[in-house]
């Protein structure tokens, strides 16, 4: 069955149980890559490198449009699609220590200094998997701020609930073990909502890696793939390189 997807996450796994629903009726710890150390020459230590200054200055839209896939870039069976925009605020997470990943349940996290670009994809017959990109840019710390909640909210939060629409919604949340790291930092982890009355979830990966001011946040919602991990895992390190020649450019 094919699910549909929105750029806002909460709002793809909610829209896929409720078309679930309503058919049913009838109706690794994550670190920072370390620096390249020089090797001493002779008995001379080499001269500790020069550190570069943190870049503060948001990324061009011209960055942010490089740093957006294009159906090209994903390999054999992909092609570009049209996924309603969302434009619902991100929901208030039942903890507040969860609320980093609650926030990032949008269309584009409200903190963010530009929207940035978007670009969505489908694969199989029938597009039940698809994936759902945005590059989006942060003045100052904001991007290094992000990802360091993030990761806080990762540790402390297996799971996830929130109320929408009136109802309560819960997800499991679970750090992808072995997914690949990619730019400066990156965070791969699924969320996993549980359909009531259904034997059965909506599980969507994600991917937010961070370079610079700027941070690239991927979903991927596998459909019945049953390698839906390994899958994922391919996409990481295309999807931060993108963002991180991006940023050189």
């Amino acid at each position: 069955m094919r699910t549909r997807m929105r750029r806002g996450v909460a709002a793809a796994l909610t829209a896929s149980a409720l078309v679930l629903t309503a058919a049913a009726c009838g109706g690794g710890e994550d670190e920072k890559k370390p620096a390249a150390s020089g090797e001493a020459g002779g008995d001379k230590a080499s001269a500790p490198a020069e550190e570069k200054p943190a870049a503060t200055e948001p990324l061009t839209a011209a960055q942010l449009k490089a740093a957006t896939l294009v159906a090209a870039d994903l390999g054999d069976g992909w092609k570009a699609a049209l996924i309603p925009a969302d434009d619902e605020p991100a929901p208030k997470a039942d903890k507040a220590e969860c609320q980093p990943i609650a926030d990032l349940m949008t269309e584009v996290p409200a903190t963010a200094s530009a929207k940035g670009e978007a670009a969505d994809f489908e694969k199989g017959a029938e597009g039940d998997s698809a994936l759902s990109q945005r590059a989006f840019t942060y003045e100052g710390t904001g991007a290094a701020d992000l990802t360091k909640a993030l990761g806080a909210a990762l540790d402390a939060c297996p799971k996830l609930s929130f109320t929408q629409d009136g109802e309560k919604v819960e997800m499991n949340i679970q750090k992808l073990p072995g997914a690949p790291k990619t730019a400066e930092e990156s965070y791969a982890f699924v969320m996993d909502m549980p359909i009531p009355g259904l034997d059965m979830s909506i599980k969507a990966h994600l991917l937010i890696a961070r370079q610079g001011t700027g941070i690239t946040r991927a979903a991927y919602v596998p459909g019945q793939d049953p390698a839906a991990a390994k899958a994922f895992h391919a996409l990481i390190p295309k999807i931060g390189d993108k963002l991180v020649k991006a940023t050189q450019g």
